[in-house]
């Protein structure tokens, strides 16, 4: 044995103590500070208390976030941290695919921070992601949890959910301000927005999840595209043949939508939709004329 081999070894002790010390510590910061948000969301008394905590509590695990409450269609912004955005900021939702998204499926985005994904006031040039937690009170989002930059997702996770099992524990508390009152039902309202798609809530469970999996696969694929082939993206935009520059990617992914999605007679051409809509930026001209068009 080398007579420096038990220094060595000590040092090794020490540093691995000195690292598991380092995790434990860590956890337990952690977990306070979840336990003081969930405390402070118990104790809320108005909506402006809630807002408060929720913003309070999500700023420790992200650079920078925003709540937008969810009403007659539109993103309303109720509160954000490290964020220039003007207090009176509104925007549709159908203008911001990830907001429609993550509030029809009800579920957590990622997604760019384009003009189309997150709307031309939360957008970067930096091409990084935005992610977005829906709200739930009741069967209704009532607002979305939106936050970029470095950020922790598990435990903005966690803050969305405490977020919104205290407005469903206390919905019909009289001191309680609903975040964002459903709107009455009007007979003439249009239901979707766009003829193609179909109607979510009539669909059978099954074939509902499928369009769900269906219409995050075409933005995942479409975001990806833009990620990781921003020249090519570009290029096809700017001499109107993106199919062109895109041809390996767009046909694999038709070849995945076909194979996994086209198993219900229900279903969408979402990759199309999402080509045409985020990719070409509305203008299906832009995809060029060697495009196959919509699969279904």
């Amino acid at each position: 044995m080398h007579s420096l081999e038990p220094g060595w070894q000590a040092v090794i002790r020490e540093l691995d103590a000195a690292k598991n010390q380092a995790a434990r510590t860590a956890r337990a910061e952690t977990t306070d500070q979840l336990n003081q948000i969930a405390r402070r969301l118990k104790q809320y008394r108005t909506e402006t208390d809630w807002r408060d905590a929720v913003l309070d509590g999500a700023e420790r695990f992200a650079g920078a976030i925003a709540l937008f409450a969810v009403e007659n269609g539109q993103a309303v912004l109720r509160g954000a941290r490290n964020l220039a955005l003007a207090p009176d900021l509104s925007f549709p939702l159908a203008a911001a695919a990830a907001f429609q998204n993550a509030v029809e499926s009800n579920d957590t985005v990622v997604a760019l921070r384009t003009h189309a994904e997150v709307s031309k006031s939360l957008a970067s040039k930096a091409g990084d992601r935005a992610w977005l937690a829906p709200i739930v009170s009741g069967e209704r989002v009532a607002a979305i949890l939106f936050a970029c930059g470095e950020l922790d997702a598990n435990a903005l996770e966690l803050v969305a959910t405490m977020s919104a099992a205290v407005l469903e524990r206390r919905s019909q508390d009289p001191v309680h301000v609903q975040i964002a009152p459903a709107p009455p039902a009007k007979a003439d309202a249009p239901q979707t927005t766009e003829h193609t798609l179909p109607l979510w809530g009539t669909l059978p469970d099954r074939d509902r999840a499928i369009h769900i999996r269906a219409r995050r696969f075409a933005r995942v694929k479409v975001a990806e595209m833009q990620l990781y082939r921003p020249e090519a993206c570009n290029a096809g935009r700017g001499q109107n043949n993106l199919y062109l520059y895109l041809k390996q990617d767009i046909d694999n992914a038709r070849e995945v939508f076909r194979n996994q999605f086209m198993t219900t007679p229900t279903i969408v051409d979402y990759l199309h939709l999402e080509l045409v809509g985020t990719l070409a930026e509305s203008d299906e001209t832009r995809l060029g004329a060697d495009y196959p068009g919509q699969m279904v």
